[in-house]
C-alpha cells in the first residue's frame, strides 16, 4: 500500500454502510486489560456490542475449552460500557456469547486487542487470542484476532504489575482506530476471499496512518520455553524468543519488522495432499507387511 492510500485510508471515517448488526468482543487478557475501553469506544462508533471476556488472563490457552466445569457468568461495567465475564478461555467466551448471550449471531467476531503480537505460526498456534477467533469462524461467524506489539520495558510492567506506562496512550488509541477500521471493512465487504478469519498483528510504532499490508504467516518456532527449577525436579517457563524458519518474505514478522500492519488471511484446510506414493505405502504396504 502506497504512503498515499495509507493516508487516504486513514482518513476515511469507519462507518458502516448497512444497518447496524452486532458485533461479539471478548479477548483473553481480561476485563481489566487497558486496550479493552479504548477498543469498546471505536467499535461503538460502528455498531451495538456484546463483550464477554474472561474473568482471568487466558494467554497462551489457544483453543481449549473448559468441557467438564461449569463456568460462572458475571456482569459489570467497565469505562461505561456493559461487558460479561466469564471464568472459562477464550474460546468458552466466543462460544457462549455467539449462541447463549447475543441476542442474535453477531456479523463479526472481534478478539483482541492482545497485549504482545501473535505474530508467526508458533505464536498462532498458541494464541488464546487467535483462539477465540477460530471459534468464532467454526460457529459460521466472520471473525478478527488483533495483537498489539508492545515496547519491552512495557510488556515486561504489564506481566509483572498488570500496569500500562501512560506514555503509551496514544499507541493504544492508535491500535484501537485501526482495529475499528479494519472491522468496519470487514462489516462492509467481508472477509478477503478464501480466508476462514484474520489474524491482524500491528507494531509498536502503530499510527492511524501506518502502512497495512495483507501478509502470509510466517514458520516460525519459539525454541526451548522452560528451565529446571531449584533443586527439585521442576520445570518453570524462563523465557520466550521467536525463531524465523526461511527467510519470511511477504510474512507477518516482515511486515512488523519494517513498522506495517501486518493483516494475516489465515485458512484452516490442515490435511496434506496425498501422494500416490503414499498410499501405496500406508493402504497397502502396511497390510501386505501384516
Amino acid at each position: 500500500m502506497s504512503p498515499v492510500q495509507s493516508a487516504s485510508l486513514a482518513k476515511r471515517k469507519p462507518t458502516v454502510t448497512a444497518a447496524k448488526s452486532q458485533v461479539l468482543v471478548t479477548n483473553d487478557d481480561g476485563a481489566d486489560s487497558p486496550l479493552l475501553v479504548p477498543l469498546l469506544r471505536e467499535l461503538s462508533k460502528l455498531t451495538g456490542l456484546c463483550v464477554v471476556v474472561p474473568a482471568a488472563e487466558c494467554s497462551w490457552t489457544s483453543k481449549s475449552m473448559s468441557r467438564f466445569e461449569p463456568l460462572v457468568l458475571a456482569e459489570m461495567e467497565c469505562g461505561g460500557f456493559p461487558i460479561q465475564t466469564l471464568t472459562g478461555k477464550p474460546a468458552d467466551c466466543a462460544h457462549i456469547g455467539i449462541h447463549n448471550l447475543c441476542p442474535q449471531k453477531p456479523a463479526l467476531v472481534v478478539s483482541g486487542i492482545n497485549m504482545g503480537v501473535n505474530s508467526g505460526l508458533a505464536f498462532a498456534l498458541s494464541s488464546g487470542t487467535i483462539g477465540a477467533a477460530v471459534e468464532g469462524f467454526l460457529a459460521g461467524v466472520p471473525s478478527a484476532a488483533f495483537s498489539l506489539e508492545l515496547p519491552e520495558s512495557a510488556f515486561a510492567l504489564w506481566r509483572r504489575h498488570r500496569q500500562l506506562d501512560p506514555a503509551l496512550n496514544a499507541l493504544v488509541s492508535a491500535a484501537a482506530a485501526v482495529t475499528a477500521d479494519i472491522a468496519a471493512e470487514i462489516l462492509r465487504g467481508g472477509l478477503p476471499v478464501g480466508a476462514d478469519m484474520i489474524a491482524v498483528n500491528m507494531p509498536a510504532s502503530t499510527k492511524r496512518e501506518s502502512p497495512r499490508c495483507l501478509t502470509g504467516l510466517a514458520k516460525t518456532s519459539y525454541g526451548p520455553l522452560f528451565a529446571r527449577h531449584g533443586a527439585e525436579p521442576h520445570f518453570a517457563y524462563h523465557s520466550c524468543r521467536l525463531q524465523l524458519i526461511g527467510d519470511g518474505a511477504n510474512s507477518d514478522v516482515a511486515a512488523l519488522g519494517r513498522g506495517a500492519v501486518a493483516i494475516t488471511p489465515l485458512r484452516y484446510a490442515l490435511d496434506a495432499p496425498i501422494s500416490s506414493l503414499d498410499r501405496q505405502r500406508f493402504e497397502c504396504g502396511i497390510s501386505l507387511k501384516a
